[in-house]
């Protein structure tokens, strides 16, 4: 999913002038890179999200085989398992170029000897590693100030971001706009927040919902669209939670199509406890609807807080609830912030952007 949603415009480029693989599980389902270019080789190894030794290690084994037989000149990895097991197989083979893209980091928030064995992975990735991409400037800082990192193996390309916006796909669209919301039951007078994405606790969905709840209380004309994959199982919870106000929240399973929901809401909302830098706020922003998130690296690349939207306090319920009010009850507000949101995001984050920066890494290192 991250290479069809995020890189395959990047990776598309790169074929027109490199011999380009992909290695990822493809979970038996070719159909989901029919974007990437017929150029492209795509190698379907059984790599898993979660921890497992006995599957890591001969996935590990796997991918020695594979970069030893292909010789490769470069290697660029993205997320944190598959970057572990990239950089140490890569370091045997001794791949000359040895890259991978934080894209955040799981042990933020841990505790103990859980934050302690996450962390170390992280410097072993980086140890491994010949360069390593940050996607966003304040994650670079935080990284640093976490003796990680420093100025000189840490990049950021550009502004920030893994793969940019396609501004062409994500804009405002008044007929797409009514026909979902149409489709949904929602009025084209209401007030439409979204939130899009893995619908997970981390992700401050219980925060949203609570202050969503709040809002709805004072105001019978809002609505709360939840699109993402349920992947803790907790949608029953968050019907229960909002009790007669369930009639204004919407859910709907993974979508293909990210752009149509964005095209149809008002509000782009977002109070995750960890980012790397936020890439459906940028796509949101491309759709002239502002964003609320919380303050934390990554997010504050993304969201310039009091002008394309407003940055709150990590897990604060209240402070989250009162910047919704605030753009419920300010339309002139709210449409200026979407209006400066897409400008910047024009101005910083295309994909054409990004993707020549990539390209130029990529040259100057081979």
């Amino acid at each position: 999913m991250t290479v069809k949603v995020f890189l395959s415009h990047q990776i598309n480029a790169l074929s027109k002038i490199y011999d380009v693989s992909i290695i990822t599980n493809l979970n038996g389902k070719p159909i989901f890179l029919e974007n990437i270019s017929d150029q492209v080789r795509v190698i379907s190894i059984p790599i898993k999200r979660e921890i497992n030794i006995f599957s890591d290690f001969y996935v590990l084994f796997l991918l020695i085989y594979i970069l030893h037989k292909n010789k490769f000149s470069l290697i660029h990895s993205v997320s944190p398992k598959a970057g572990l097991l990239a950089a140490i197989s890569a370091w045997i083979v001794r791949v000359p170029n040895r890259l991978h893209t934080f894209t955040g980091q799981v042990w933020v928030h841990k505790k103990g000897i859980a934050r302690i064995l996450l962390k170390s992975l992280d410097q072993l990735i980086i140890k491994l590693n010949t360069l390593m991409l940050v996607d966003s400037e304040s994650q670079k800082k935080f990284l640093i100030k976490e003796n990680l990192l420093n100025e000189e193996n840490g990049l950021v390309l550009g502004k920030g971001s893994l793969s940019g916006v396609d501004i062409k796909r994500f804009k405002p669209s008044k007929f797409q706009k009514d026909k979902l919301r149409n489709n949904l039951n929602i009025p084209n007078d209401g007030i439409v927040f979204l939130f899009l994405g893995r619908i997970k606790e981390d992700k401050g969905i219980f925060e949203l919902v609570k202050a969503f709840l709040n809002v709805s209380r004072g105001n019978d004309n809002t609505y709360l669209l939840i699109v993402g994959p349920d992947e803790d199982r907790l949608q029953e919870s968050l019907y229960n939670l909002l009790g007669n106000s369930s009639k204004y929240l919407r859910f709907i399973d993974f979508t293909s199509l990210p752009e149509h929901y964005m095209m149809a809401s008002d509000i782009f909302v977002i109070p995750s406890y960890r980012e790397g830098f936020g890439s459906v706020v940028i796509e949101a922003a491309s759709c002239a609807i502002p964003s609320i998130g919380t303050n934390i690296y990554g997010l504050s690349d993304a969201i310039q807080d009091d002008i394309t939207g407003i940055l709150v306090s990590l897990k604060s319920e209240s402070e989250l609830e009162s910047a919704m009010k605030k753009l419920v009850d300010n339309e002139k507000l709210r449409l200026e912030m979407g209006l400066r949101a897409q400008k910047y995001v024009c101005d910083n984050f295309s994909q054409e952007k990004i993707s020549s920066l990539i390209l130029k890494l990529y040259e100057q290192l081979i």
